[in-house]
């Protein structure tokens, strides 16, 4: 299977972050591993979640543009889809536009982090299948995560610029307004402690709930705000299977065993990584309030939250090269290995039917997926 083919092939590149000579071929190996991933992306065909939305969104484009009204997907996304097709590149044209964009902005930020790229790259397989089956949001989060170096340098208006774009292209994106001013703020652990202790309890009391129903009744629900939360919920409760609280108390689980350890570990972290590491550990501490809060309203909230969760990958490779042991280093590599197997597997069951079996243009099958 070519998911487990490509597991084996990264977390195997990813041991060059662990060797000392490794540094002389992790260029060459990461761009030919995200070229591997951009093909992969360009090729499919029938293969993936949203496939049949985004096929019928391409094939009547021109209705969309001449009917704005009817057009729920964002601007900035509607014009690439229209260029594409006055062009009559075909549908095969737009995936590789998508993936060359989605993957190689997210490329070029995980290249710039030389001590964990390898291991970065792995987890973003793990995390999200390396973006091969990008939507609208991956492009949109790709956009987001490349104006982090605006925020290290305060330089604001080319990162409301920036984030600007990429809300034209999935308007959750214009959440990431606030990295701008939470990345730079040092927190005590304790605090950390706090806010997230009081999310959790705010969450389960329905809370978030509440606040979205309000904000929606200040700014109508004719706004393009309110109307995507509105969709996205709806779509949340069909998507979730069984009673909410459980997803939400599996979620909390993770989160439980994963953020102290991110917490109680900033100290070990080298100086030189230190305020990266703090700043990311900030946006994800944001991301997971988000999600704390409004899980079980809108189990779809993680659309809201992915742009900052995403930053979990870069903190787990600064975790596993901060072990100075190199036989404890390899443990920790492991069982980062074994969790991302264990993520990948929960990424693809979760709709096996979509993923399975991949299929490619060059042997394209009538399979209806649902």
């Amino acid at each position: 299977m070519i998911y487990i083919a490509l597991y084996i092939l990264l977390a195997f590149f990813a041991l060059l972050d662990l060797l000392k000579n490794g540094h002389q071929v992790k260029p060459l190996v990461f761009w030919a591993s995200v070229f591997l991933l951009i093909f992969i992306s360009s090729i499919r065909w029938n293969v993936g979640t949203d496939w049949y939305s985004y096929h019928e969104f391409f094939s009547n484009i021109q209705v969309y543009v001449a009917h704005p009204e009817v057009n729920l997907m964002e601007r900035g996304f509607t014009y690439i889809n229209y260029a594409i097709a006055s062009m009559h590149l075909g549908y095969t044209a737009l995936l590789s536009l998508m993936a060359v964009l989605m993957i190689g902005i997210k490329a070029k930020v995980i290249f710039e982090h030389r001590q964990i790229m390898m291991i970065s790259l792995f987890l973003y397989y793990c995390y999200y299948l390396g973006d091969i089956f990008g939507v609208r949001q991956f492009l949109a989060i790709s956009l987001t995560l490349y104006s982090i170096r605006f925020i290290i340098d305060k330089r604001f208006l080319p990162f409301f610029v920036t984030v600007l774009i990429a809300s034209s292209i999935h308007i959750t994106a214009i959440f990431f307004i606030f990295s701008y001013w939470i990345y730079h703020i040092e927190y005590s652990p304790k605090f950390l402690y706090s806010l997230l202790l009081l999310a959790l309890i705010l969450g389960f009391m329905d809370i978030g709930g509440f606040a979205v129903d309000t904000a929606l009744s200040i700014v109508g629900i004719d706004s393009r705000v309110g109307e995507k939360l509105k969709i996205y919920g709806e779509d949340g409760m069909e998507t979730v299977q069984g009673n909410p609280y459980i997803a939400f108390a599996i979620g909390v689980a993770k989160r439980a065993l994963f953020l102290p350890l991110f917490i109680g570990c900033q100290r070990f972290i080298a100086p030189a990584y230190q305020n990266r590491y703090t700043g990311y550990l900030n946006l994800l501490i944001f991301g997971n309030i988000i999600y704390l809060l409004f899980m079980i309203s809108l189990p779809v909230i993680a659309r809201l939250s992915t742009g900052f969760l995403l930053f979990e990958i870069f903190i787990l490779g600064y975790l596993v090269i901060a072990v100075q042991n190199k036989w404890l280093r390899m443990l920790a590599f492991l069982l980062v290995a074994l969790f991302g197997a264990f993520r990948l597997y929960n990424l693809i069951a979760v709709y096996w039917n979509l993923y399975i079996p991949f299929e490619t243009i060059f042997a394209p099958s009538n399979i209806i997926r649902e």
